[in-house]
C-alpha cells in the first residue's frame, strides 16, 4: 500500500469509479447530466444506452462505444461553453476527465484547459475535504 502524502500541484487526480459504487450513486446519471439540452432530449434517461456501434472517423473501424460518452465527446464538447467560466469548477474538471477517457491529470494540467482557474484553486477545491463527483487523487500515480 502506498504511503499517504498531502496532495500537491503535481498530484494526479481521476474519477474514482469505486467511489460512485460505494456512495450508492450512478455515474451514468451524472454523465447524462453533462450532455447538452439536445442530447439530453435524445437520451430521456441513462438506461439502455451503454453500448452503441460507433465508426471511428479516422480509421473507419466500427467499435462498441458508450452512447452517452460518445455523444458528449462528439457533439456536446464541440459546442461553445462546454468548458467555460460559467460552469462550476468541479463540473469543468469532471467534463475534462470524461473527455480524456479518465486519464489522470494534475492541477497544473487541468489549468491548461481551465485557464481562468489557477492550479492552486483547482488543488484546494479537489482537496477541500468533500469528494465531488468521485474526483480523487490517483494513488497509483502519485
Amino acid at each position: 500500500m502506498p504511503k499517504w502524502s498531502r496532495p500537491s500541484l503535481d498530484t494526479k487526480f481521476h474519477i474514482d469509479y469505486d467511489w460512485w459504487k460505494t456512495s450508492g450513486k450512478d455515474i451514468r446519471v451524472a454523465v447524462r447530466g453533462q450532455l447538452c439540452n439536445e442530447c439530453q432530449q435524445r437520451f430521456p434517461d441513462h438506461r439502455n444506452t451503454e453500448s452503441v456501434d460507433w465508426v471511428d472517423p479516422e480509421t473507419a473501424e466500427v467499435v462498441q462505444a458508450d452512447a452517452l460518452l460518445q455523444c458528449l465527446r462528439s457533439e456536446c464538447a464541440r459546442k461553445p461553453g462546454f468548458i467555460s467560466k460559467n460552469s462550476p469548477l468541479i463540473t469543468n474538471v469532471f467534463r475534462l476527465f470524461l473527455l480524456n477517457g479518465n486519464q489522470a491529470l494534475t492541477p497544473r494540467e487541468m489549468h491548461e484547459q481551465i485557464l481562468w482557474q489557477s492550479p492552486e484553486t483547482i488543488l484546494r477545491t479537489l482537496t477541500g475535504g468533500t469528494v465531488y463527483m468521485g474526483i480523487r487523487p490517483d494513488s497509483e500515480v502519485d
